[in-house]
């Protein structure tokens, strides 16, 4: 071991080599980094074909956890169908039940998702069961039931079941009628109109039983259990507390004091 004068060291010591130990450092550390980049794109990936499989899975079976299939959709639209002025739903477009849809798309949740789409975001499942319940020609039925699920989203099924009558109440208010284009038309049909709310107004006078169950959306020989149901969910809409109608909360309790007494 000696001393070098030119470089003022002295010569045959291990000196640290410093530009070959960074070099190594940046490269495990780049190396780390592409690793974790890989490990997350396949995780996402994962994730992807986990979802793609669940969904593919459920409509092969024909339905999820929701209960939502065909032959439900059938069993509603034969409720709805008794209510007296179905026929007067209109499909359209424009307006009538298609334009509702897509009124609360606009308005309730992310324009960009169908109905279907954003039902499968809030309850996993139930969306890919609506869609394969639906799946079939234009009618009446099919979109009156995707107008309740724009209406009441997951809560819709249970509305459907319990209150069919007032949904259709519900979706007759919301959608505008259309205007005729004559007189004597529009005359003869607001003769028409007084006349059946006059049928109406007689029919509750005489049964007033029968008018409290179609105020609460229900038909003759419902069970306790379904009035008290109907009452709970429309006691919190119309409930003033909470925003509602006091009057139409009033209404609400009295036929529903009227049944249960």
């Amino acid at each position: 071991m000696g001393f070098d004068p030119r470089t003022g060291q002295r010569t045959g010591a291990r000196q640290p080599s410093r530009g070959v130990v960074t070099s190594n450092v940046d490269t495990l550390l780049a190396e780390n980094d592409a690793l974790r980049r890989e490990v997350r794109r396949l995780r996402l990936l994962l994730q992807e074909q986990q979802m793609d499989r669940a969904q593919h899975d459920r409509t092969v079976t024909g339905g999820g956890n929701h209960g939502i299939t065909a032959e439900q959709v059938e069993r509603w639209g034969l409720a709805l169908a008794r209510h007296p002025r179905w026929q007067e739903l209109r499909i359209g477009p424009p307006g009538g039940l298609r334009g509702l849809v897509e009124d609360r798309r606009r308005r309730s949740w992310n324009p960009q998702l169908s109905l279907e789409q954003e039902l499968e975001r809030r309850a996993p499942g139930l969306g890919v069961e609506l869609a394969e319940a639906l799946r079939g020609p234009h009618s009446r039925v099919r979109w009156a039931v995707r107008a309740a699920f724009a209406l009441h989203g997951v809560r819709a099924a249970e509305w459907l079941s319990d209150a069919p009558l007032r949904l259709v109440d519900d979706l007759l208010r919301l959608i505008p009628r259309p205007r005729s284009s004559g007189t004597r038309t529009e005359n003869h049909s607001q003769g028409q109109h007084s006349q059946s709310q006059r049928a109406s107004q007689a029919g509750s006078t005489s049964d007033p039983r029968r008018a409290a169950l179609h105020l609460l959306g229900l038909e003759p020989g419902a069970s306790t259990a379904a009035i008290k149901r109907a009452y709970r969910r429309l006691a919190k809409a119309h409930h003033p507390d909470l925003g509602g109608d006091a009057e139409a909360f009033h209404r609400l309790d009295a036929a529903y004091r009227l049944l249960i007494g």
